[in-house]
């Protein structure tokens, strides 16, 4: 089941917010339970127990921003995808380092909300049953990692470190370049010649340095710099970041 929850001080586009997202889920035939906070507080206090698939997050409120409550969503948990709602148009780009899925306009919002929705539904609920995997063989065993857990690997002589989000690390006998070409395709970013970064764990690139997420951070190739960040920009675009304005 997926798991959403709305965030919004005005009871009315709370109401509407819910009934908009409860008949889209149910003409895609998609079971979800929909829980509503008019209190960003009451909010994050379930965060941890519920494990909310994706939030819609006002930014205005009162007692607690929508920036704030998106930073500390993400400290509790990563994977979860968030949707700005807002009459401020002004306050989108505070909210891109959040990688968020979207900006909702409450101005615009039937509109957007269908844009939203759909490329939601193709990018995260039609390719729910595709899980990707790659595997590495060697002599002795098989060691299995779900791609989209892979944040990055780092190259150790004639060895990769894998680092993951349940914070596994292994070492795998395979080239960087030989990685860098299998995954070039799903969001893996040659940042520097020894690593190979997931650009959904990407918090900024600036500096000569990339930063991560968990606040690893990784040095930026000073000759690729231009090149690195246009991929990043593109994996971002097409696959996650979907920007109504």
């Amino acid at each position: 089941m997926l798991k959403i929850a709305i965030i919004d001080d005005n009871n009315t586009a709370l109401m509407i917010s819910s009934g908009a997202i409860e008949t889209f889920f149910k003409e895609k035939n998609i079971e979800a339970s929909i829980s509503s906070f008019s209190n960003p507080l009451n909010y994050l206090a379930s965060l941890k127990e519920e494990g909310y698939n994706l939030i819609f997050l006002d930014i205005d409120m009162p007692e607690l921003n929508g920036i704030e409550v998106a930073r500390k969503t993400q400290e509790i948990n990563k994977n979860t995808q968030i949707i700005f709602l807002s009459q401020r148009e002004d306050l989108v780009f505070d909210c891109l380092s959040f990688h968020p899925f979207g900006f909702i306009r409450k101005s615009k919002l039937i509109d957007d909300f269908n844009s939203i929705m759909t490329q939601f539904y193709t990018s995260f609920i039609a390719s729910s049953n595709e899980e990707s995997k790659i595997e590495f063989i060697d002599k002795t065993k098989t060691i299995s990692f779900k791609i989209e857990e892979i944040i990055y690997f780092e190259s150790e002589r004639n060895y990769q470190k894998v680092v993951t989000t349940t914070n596994d690390e292994e070492l795998i006998r395979v080239q960087l370049s030989s990685l860098e070409e299998q995954l070039k395709d799903k969001g893996f970013i040659r940042v520097h010649k020894g690593f190979l970064v997931n650009y959904l764990f990407i918090r900024s690139i600036k500096n000569g340095e990339v930063i991560l997420t968990n606040g690893t951070s990784i040095p930026l190739s000073k000759k690729r710099k231009e090149e690195i960040f246009k991929q990043y920009m593109s994996f971002s675009k097409i696959k996650n970041s979907i920007i109504v304005l």
